[in-house]
Formats: C-alpha cells, structure tokens, sequence
C-alpha cells in the first residue's frame, strides 16, 4: 500500500488509453483539473515552494510566475485552455492570476475582492468564482470577463464558499443555522438553491447540465441517486463530473494497493 512519502504517478486517460504524464524538475506533482482537450495541469514542489504545471500535446511545461520568491498554484482550466490559479507572497497575501490560452507563456495578476482565499475555477467564458475573507467566515463572489465582480450569497444573503464550477453554474456550502447545506448558483442570475439533504456530502463538482456531484450521491433536479459499487462494503467516491454525465472517482476494495480509478457514465 502506498506510504504518505511516496511519489504516485499522474495519469491521463484518453479515451481508452492511458497516459503517464511525466513532469520534470517538480516533486511530487498532483493533477487539479483536465480540460475536454486533455491539458492538465496540476502542482508540484520545487524546492519548498509549489509550482504550477501544463501537460498538453504530449509534454509537460511550468506555468510562468509574477515572482519567483511567492508560492503559486493552478485551481483550474476551461475548455478553450484558460488557467486560474493563485500566488501567495512570503508575507502571506494572496492574489490571483490567469495563464490566458490566447497569449502562451504570459501570466496576469487580476483584481479580485480583497483577502483572497482560494479560486473555485474558471467557466468556459472566462467568469472566475473565488472566495475571499476566511475560511471560518467567507464571501463567494465571480468576476465576470470583463472584470465585473458580484457577491455569490446563501439563503437570506448570508456568505457562502463556492467550490466548484462547471458550464454557468457554481456549487458550495454554508453553515445556515448550524446547519450544513450545499449550494448551486446560477452564475447568469446569481440565484441560490439549496441542494437536496439527501446527498451524502458537500457538492464536489457540477456540470454544464446542472447536475451536481456530491461524495457518491448525484443531484439532477430534484432526483438522488447513488453511484454503483462493486460490492456493498467497498467504498467508493466521485471527484468530478462531466458535461456528458461521466463521473470518474475512485474505489477502494480494502487490499493493499486497492484503491483504483473508477468512471460512471450516463450519469
């Protein structure tokens, strides 16, 4: 079974083919996002500091840096092969950066509501989702392309996380009465349903459809259903879904060495 310190590989699967995605002068690189084109991009370690990291067309690249001394991460890409990532300087502010696919090997800072805390993603228009505050107390907001930015609130206006984005929907959660509910926004009108409370964790992704993953439970519309497992006491989770309702995420079968890549399609 794998030990924390071990390097796993990063893997693409494409179509039916699977890939080893080597990426050099990093350690430890973790994948983040894929694109419907097969770019990944993910993070790695130089040294003590993280790195962001492209693989398209066969090779991985680094993502260029504002300054080399801030410790820097990609969060996500859209279609077209925009990447949004955040940098956190030595003093500790944090700030948020696109890598525009128009203009290869160019990186810009972008004006975001101050005490940025993390980047949701980015949605194939190129509207980002992102968090500011804190963790114990945040404020989702998207910053439209033309740099627009607007609060994404929970029930009665309250503050909530935004987690993932997927076509021109976004999905979080919100501590709402001691509570824990999960959230999907319209990001055309800014309006907030609150997930059904038979999903079995806080949302991990949604797509373009609307569809919302959560844990191993779906939401379309108001249906849930669970994902399949291979037997009932072997565990199994979702990590993303995609447009065309493919979830992948994995198994554990409680081996050593068992945890495996799992796809559900027609989801």
């Amino acid at each position: 079974m794998g030990q924390s310190s071990d390097d796993y590989p990063v893997l693409l699967w494409d179509r039916e083919r699977l890939v080893e995605v080597d990426v050099p002068d990093l350690l430890g690189p973790v994948a983040v996002d894929v694109n419907r084109r097969g770019v990944v991009i993910g993070n790695g370690r130089d040294g003590s500091l993280l790195r962001p990291w492209r693989y398209q067309a066969g090779a991985a690249t680094l993502l260029p840096l504002v300054d080399k001394a801030d410790e820097v991460t990609a969060e996500g890409i859209n279609s077209r092969g925009d990447i949004v990532g955040v940098g956190r300087t030595p003093a500790g502010h944090m700030y948020a950066l696109l890598w525009p696919a128009r203009h290869p090997g160019t990186v810009r800072v972008l004006d975001t509501p101050p005490d940025l805390v993390d980047l949701a993603g980015i949605t194939d228009n190129g509207t980002i989702v992102g968090i500011s505050g804190s963790y114990f107390d945040p404020t989702s907001w998207l910053r439209t392309p033309a740099g627009a930015v607007r609060p994404l609130t929970g029930p009665d206006a309250i503050g909530a996380a935004a987690t993932a984005v997927g076509g021109h929907w976004a999905v979080g959660q919100i501590f709402h009465d001691g509570v824990l509910l999960g959230l999907r926004w319209n990001l055309r009108t800014g309006r907030v349903v609150v997930l059904d409370r038979r999903l079995d964790s806080a949302p991990t992704d949604v797509n373009a459809r609307a569809v919302v993953l959560a844990g191993t439970t779906l939401q379309r519309g108001s249906t849930v259903v669970t994902l399949p497992s291979p037997s009932p006491d072997q565990a199994v989770g979702g990590r993303a879904i995609a447009d065309n309702g493919t979830v992948v995420g994995f198994h554990n079968n409680g081996l050593p060495g068992g945890v495996r890549g799992v796809r559900w399609t027609r989801c």
